[in-house]
């Protein structure tokens, strides 16, 4: 190689590895910028669906497991189905979606709501699920003396929580994966529920009060149908069981009665009524 050919490419070295440079920080500044409006975008009845089934943060696991009703055994899956009727006022319902109308005299406000997170029934001490890939954000302790478990996924403003649970497993801080043990069915609410635990899940943006959306619009592809499935199956199994037909209905996806945004005026940290 001769001098001026040296010189030539040590010159074009010049020149394109600040191109290079410039172009890399662009690329960067695009995808900062296109994660920063997503974080920055507001959930509202219209785009709720949409932006829930394009999120980059799936929901890979239900807290519990749910199956097909064995008479066996007496268990869909992890939910044990009694032969006990439930307290009076109470619904007879072994499952309850989201948006499902609570009645006043189950809460605290004494007048109906729509719930803004899926309710499964289970034996208190179930091993309890995370529900997503993610860090756990938060560890609120409730009114009901148990925990809510807060995860929160890479790219994503949006909380997913586990609630009423209670012998927690990890710490605020912890990155979990999606099936991964976190805690176990609390016993709360159990002496309304013929023994039987609850837990609960949400999906929401935090604020006062927090904006939940339609959690199951949120399943991963790898589990969505099979769970949908499994969800209207249970929901169908119940209503033999209990022998009514109409404690369930037509759902815009199972277990969501509605796709519209819902809040409330419970505090995320605490499950207990803002001021």
């Amino acid at each position: 190689m001769n001098k001026k050919q040296h010189l030539d490419q040590h010159g074009f070295a010049h020149f394109i590895i600040p191109i290079v440079i410039v172009i890399a920080l662009v690329a960067i500044g695009l995808i900062f910028i296109k994660q920063s409006q997503h974080k920055n975008i507001q959930y509202t009845d219209a785009n709720a669906a949409t932006l829930a089934q394009s999120s980059k943060v799936k929901i890979k696991s239900l807290p519990i497991a749910i199956d097909k009703y064995d008479a066996t055994t007496g268990m869909a899956g992890d939910i044990k189905f009694p032969n006990e009727s439930f307290s009076q006022g109470t619904p007879d319902m072994i499952f309850m979606g989201y948006g499902f109308v609570v009645p006043g005299i189950n809460n605290a406000q004494g007048s109906d709501k729509a719930n803004p997170q899926p309710t499964f029934l289970a034996p208190a001490g179930t091993k309890v699920h995370a529900l997503i890939d993610g860090k756990v954000v938060a560890i609120p302790s409730l009114y009901s003396k148990d925990y809510s478990i807060h995860m929160q996924g890479k790219g994503s403003d949006i909380i997913f929580e586990t609630e009423h649970v209670m012998n927690v497993k990890i710490k605020v801080g912890d990155e979990v994966k999606a099936g991964d043990v976190i805690a176990e069915v609390s016993t709360y609410d159990a002496k309304n529920t013929a023994g039987l635990g609850l837990v609960e899940i949400g999906a929401l943006q935090t604020g006062n009060p927090p904006a939940h959306i339609c959690t199951f619009d949120f399943l991963d592809d790898s589990i969505k149908a099979v769970t949908l499935n499994k969800i209207s199956q249970l929901e169908s199994d119940w209503q033999t069981f209990r022998g009514k037909s109409d404690l369930y209905v037509k759902e815009p996806i199972a277990g969501c009665l509605t796709r519209n945004v819902i809040t409330d005026n419970n505090n995320s940290q605490t499950g207990g009524a803002n001021n």
